[in-house]
């Protein structure tokens, strides 16, 4: 069936074809956040490579709709679509993407896929450090530049270098080359999409306010324990070392700002104790919003419409990729991924609304979350 005008005027998008691409960005966004960082929004980039496989294949309709559906789909499978992370992740999917569009359609002739992902990686890396300026870091934000633009730079190349060498050789690539992306007839734009905005997301709301609005180091911990212990309870896991790397990282870069009373002294630099707290509450803030985000989205809402059925059906297909992946194979990986993709394109779509995942925990703790941080914040004020 055809995408209609809604999304792109009167000509029909290869939805299954995006859907596809923006499964495989998933899949390799998910292996990219197991990996511990030492800063929050650090990428190495992974689930570029989709987008870079869709500049031949996709017009700018289809393309831009790929870039919001990975942007959308990394949020929602992460859970970080309503903490700073998603900001960043916005931000730099779009600046980066844009800009392999503009190199691509411009001077394809002259730019290699290496260009391309050289290219893509320094706008992303340079907006994110722009954004990390306000939001995170403050001015020392400049002291980890260099390390994460030469990272940045690091894994662009080999991304570039990867790209290159499926697009010669992979059969899949080379028949959507040939044969040009058609609509896929399994998709049917007229089903409900359904993203039930249930009391997950209500909760979630409510609490938000009295989270940011909160000015003391004490109570950001006790709301910040009281997400991760929410998340937990509704299936999403605690990683342990990402956490203290955010900690340990968002808490050293502010204490290279004096502030307040000095504490002690490390290699003649000062440790004071309001940098301290501020570092602290930072990273503490960072890390309650993504479980707070994590819990919002741990039933995984259907989002309505069209560009929700589109998405339902690119988490379809990334279930397919994980079910079907098997870190244990042997052989080249271009060519398991090229098997990978045939897999994917053959798997058969159903609609999978209404299901549930297990038991669900004790709605009285689930709003007794909002009352916690509503109490902490009044109780701030008070005392």
């Amino acid at each position: 069936m055809m995408l209609s005008s809604e999304l792109h005027g009167k000509r029909a998008l290869p939805v299954g074809l995006i859907a596809q691409l923006g499964a495989l960005a998933l899949f390799l966004s998910t292996i990219e956040y197991m990996i511990p960082k030492p800063i929050p929004f650090m990428r190495l980039g992974l689930a570029n490579v989709p987008i870079m496989l869709a500049l031949p294949l996709l017009d700018p309709a289809g393309f831009f709709l790929l870039v919001l559906m990975k942007i959308l789909g990394q949020a929602l499978v992460n859970g970080t679509l309503f903490s700073y992370i998603f900001l960043f992740s916005l931000c730099g999917s779009v600046s980066s993407s844009l800009v392999m569009f503009l190199l691509y359609r411009r001077l394809g002739r002259f730019v290699s896929y290496l260009g391309i992902s050289m290219a893509g990686a320094l706008t992303s890396n340079l907006v994110q450090l722009l954004l990390s300026r306000y939001i995170m870091f403050g001015p020392s934000v400049w002291i980890i530049a260099p390390p994460f633009l030469i990272m940045g730079l690091v894994t662009s190349i080999v991304l570039g270098l990867f790209v290159m060498r499926f697009s010669t050789q992979s059969a899949w690539f080379a028949g959507k080359l040939l044969n040009g992306s058609e609509p896929d007839d399994r998709y049917d734009p007229a089903a409900p999409g359904g993203f039930s905005y249930d009391r997950r997301v209500l909760i979630g709301l409510l609490a938000l306010p009295a989270f940011l609005l909160q000015q003391r180091l004490p109570g950001t911990l006790i709301i910040t324990v009281c997400a991760v212990i929410l998340a937990v309870t509704h299936g999403r896991r605690f990683r342990l070392l990402p956490n203290l790397l955010v900690i340990i990282s968002v808490t050293a870069a502010n204490l290279l700002q004096k502030n307040g009373i000095i504490l002690t002294e490390i290699l003649g630099f000062p440790i004071t104790l309001g940098a301290l707290e501020l570092g602290l509450k930072k990273a503490l803030t960072l890390i309650g919003l993504i479980y707070i985000s994590q819990f919002m989205v741990s039933n995984r809402p259907r989002i309505p419409g069209r560009l929700g059925a589109l998405i339902s059906l690119q988490l379809f297909y990334f279930e397919r990729i994980t079910e079907s992946w098997d870190r244990k194979a042997q052989g080249n990986l271009l060519g398991r991924i090229d098997t990978l993709l045939f897999t994917v394109e053959g798997a058969e779509y159903a609609s999978e609304a209404g299901t549930g995942r297990g038991k669900e925990p004790a709605v009285g703790w689930q709003w007794s979350f909002v009352v916690i941080s509503w109490g902490v914040l009044v109780a701030g004020f008070v005392l």
